[in-house]
């Protein structure tokens, strides 16, 4: 029986997820195809019902519809339960259930292409929403030193904070993006993680860094989990300061290869989706596409 896998979110025309899931389905010969449902914020429900019903066998859900997807599911996975989102939600029968495999997705990123162990480490992260979260977290569960949180308005820093603060043993401190004390945070820092959409194709700020190029340092891995373009603003302000620089579409194919695994219970071709992904990232470039 043909199966059919998919992506909401809104909105959805930079997404990845479909070619490069598409080809994992294809070189493994499985009767299965992988589409984009550009879904607005009101419509999301129709979805989750298709997927109830057997219309869909499985999905993946981005921005901004993680939290509704949370509530809509039957169990959660402990990580998702946690988090608060959902980002895979895996059928079985009429039966939901909601994993978040950004955590994974990221920790792994850091570790496999980023050669970085976060345990014992300083680190900031720019951002407060959905992504912010699961990195926090994943920080926390791998030991990490300290956290510092950076955002444009407190108010959603403070509110991850909060939500967080159950689940771990540690403190984090909160800055707004141009508080001058970031600066010395950085300095402090050997990781900087960036989860805002500044300096993201397609964005309300793609020529902008999150952070001025004068607070990078050599000492830093700068992780921007944006992915296109390849070399955003903040990429290249590090390359050229002498941070190590990683991006994001190791971590979209190790979250999206987490998904792939829920689903089809096989072990999926991790090399081939970043191949693609980077075909499909160099063709942009060719293109004079961001």
């Amino acid at each position: 029986m043909s199966r059919t896998y998919a992506v909401i979110g809104w909105p959805l025309g930079h997404s990845l997820s479909p070619i490069i899931q598409q080809a994992a389905l294809s070189s493994m010969n499985l009767d299965a195809k992988y589409i984009a449902l550009p879904t607005p914020p009101g419509e999301e429900s129709a979805r989750f019902d298709d997927l109830r019903q057997g219309k869909l066998d499985g999905l993946n859900i981005t921005i901004p519809h993680k939290q509704t997807a949370f509530n809509v599911v039957d169990a959660h996975t402990s990580e998702a339960a946690v988090l608060g989102a959902v980002n895979t939600i895996v059928r079985d029968g009429p039966y939901l259930r909601g994993h978040n495999t950004d955590l994974y997705g990221f920790d792994q990123a850091l570790r496999t292409f980023g050669s970085f162990d976060p345990t014992g480490v300083q680190a900031v992260v720019l951002g407060a929403g959905g992504s912010a979260r699961a990195i926090v977290y994943a920080l926390g569960l791998a030991n990490a030193r300290s956290i510092v949180l950076a955002n444009r308005t407190s108010v959603n820093a403070h509110a991850l904070v909060t939500a967080m603060a159950t689940a771990m043993d540690m403190s984090i401190e909160v800055r707004a993006l141009d508080d001058q004390q970031l600066q010395e945070d950085i300095a402090a820092s050997t990781l900087l993680v960036n989860t805002t959409s500044v300096g993201m194709a397609g964005g309300p700020a793609p020529d902008q860094s999150p952070v001025p190029k004068n607070w990078l340092h050599d000492q830093l891995l700068v992780f921007d989990i944006v992915y296109r373009p390849v070399l955003t603003p903040l990429v290249s302000h590090a390359q050229a300061a002498g941070s190590r620089t990683l991006g994001g579409l190791e971590m979209l194919v190790l979250q999206g290869a987490a998904s792939f695994r829920q689903w089809t219970k096989q072990e999926p071709p991790v090399d081939l989706m970043l191949k693609v992904g980077r075909r499909a990232l160099a063709n942009d470039l060719h293109n004079g596409a961001n």
